[in-house]
């Protein structure tokens, strides 16, 4: 999730702890407390772009990691606020808003190795979007108004609200998954490993992917509310297959390990994009129907051993945003 809704959930924890003159101080230990989880953002290597992807979200993120994670918060805060909040105090506040981090991270899709080190499974619930305006308005709002007012009975309000718009994208990513089923059947289809995910800023519409045969499908689902359920039909593309893509890439080269890395990381969503000599994972797209990875590696395939690129792509043509705002909208085709 952005940084602001972490702060802002990281300072009403911090708060929490807290009465009276004092919730302003510990809020603030509590927003930087949970912003300091994601340094581990800043692990990486110029030559080995998928050390930062694998270390993102890894051991900083644990459940296990919460104590020292909040320790470490407490000896860097301590020059600011140790005096002013005392050492109990401050760990107290620091170990609120540390906890809250994973709390929001696993809600979004790319997920958190929540049970490290004994488990090294990514969790994710595919509920929020990692950057959501509805959600950030929703919890912050109640944090600002107790800070203002000093009253920490309304810092409730962030908790209740956060989890009624947790619960209401659950309900949404269900009804989504039924319209995602029914196109499926239309088509002759099994769904396997169908997945459901919003996207980008919102929980009206969902991107659609599933397996079926040797080829991925794409499509983007918009559960009605007031409009009627909406399908939009995206295309396919082909199931990454090293023998047939990538034949003269041997495996233990510097460019096979890393795909072997890539497919562990996507979960084996991978697809070969041969015309850009790219890798991607296509559960992300920078459009819910987008058939292009939105990010992943880019090599030459006749250059096995020199070391890869990253690729980000969320360029937006004028056709692709006004189709996404029609499916915002819930416009037929």
């Amino acid at each position: 999730m952005d940084l602001l809704t972490h702060a802002l959930v990281g300072a009403a924890a911090g708060a929490a702890t807290r009465r009276g003159t004092g919730m302003r101080k510990a809020a603030l230990a509590g927003a930087a407390a949970a912003l300091l989880v994601d340094l581990d953002y800043f692990i990486g290597s110029a030559n080995d772009p998928l050390l930062q992807i694998e270390f993102h979200r890894h051991f900083s993120h644990s459940l296990a990691f919460i104590p020292l994670g909040a320790l470490l918060a407490t000896a860097l805060l301590w020059p600011v606020l140790g005096r002013r909040l005392g050492g109990r105090s401050l760990y107290l506040a620091t170990l609120a808003g540390y906890a809250t981090h994973w709390m929001i991270d696993v809600c979004t899709s790319y997920g958190v190795h929540l049970f490290w080190p004994f488990a090294d499974t990514r969790v994710a619930l595919d509920l929020l979007s990692v950057v959501d305006p509805v959600f950030t308005l929703l919890v912050g709002v109640p944090v600002i108004l107790a800070l203002w007012r000093q009253q920490r009975s309304i810092l409730l309000g962030t908790a209740i609200l956060g989890a009624l718009y947790v619960g209401f994208a659950a309900w949404q990513q269900q009804r989504a998954e039924g319209i995602a089923e029914a196109l499926a059947d239309t088509r002759g289809h099994a769904t396997e490993g169908l997945l459901l995910r919003p996207s980008f800023g919102n929980t009206l519409v969902w991107r659609s992917v599933y397996r079926h045969g040797d080829r991925w499908y794409l499509d983007a689902v918009r559960p009605g509310f007031v409009t009627e359920a909406q399908a939009y039909t995206g295309g396919s593309v082909p199931v990454f297959d090293r023998a047939r893509d990538l034949p003269d890439v041997p495996e233990d080269s510097r460019i096979g390990r890393d795909i072997g890395r890539l497919d562990r990381l996507s979960d084996g969503y991978l697809v070969w994009v041969s015309s850009a000599n790219r890798m991607g994972d296509i559960r992300f797209s920078a459009v819910p129907d987008g058939v292009s990875p939105m990010w992943g590696l880019e090599f030459d395939p006749e250059a096995p051993d020199e070391p890869p690129s990253w690729f980000i792509d969320r360029e937006l043509t004028p056709d692709m945003r006004e189709r996404f705002l029609d499916q915002l909208r819930g416009r037929p085709h």
